[in-house]
């Protein structure tokens, strides 16, 4: 089952959950500090496993196709 990370609207509280992907569809899922649906997914980085080692994702060029600006989250 995967780890989804949010961040609740109404208390700030940053929260991750272990979720199906149903429960995930049918919005079952709340903030744990306040009990609030108006929760946001925070998408973050995550790591790669080649098979004798692992790594996290990330980019070491200064622009990057993904943005217009090149300084995005994703290129830094």
């Amino acid at each position: 089952m995967p780890n989804y990370d949010f961040e609740c609207q109404d208390c700030h509280k940053a929260f991750e959950v272990r979720a199906t992907i149903k429960e995930m569809e049918e919005g079952k899922i709340s903030c744990i500090k306040c009990k609030s649906k108006n929760i946001k997914r925070i998408f973050n980085g995550f790591g790669v496993c080649t098979g004798k080692t692992s790594s996290s994702m990330s980019s070491s060029s200064s622009s990057c196709s993904s943005c217009s600006s090149g300084s995005c989250s994703i290129c830094e």
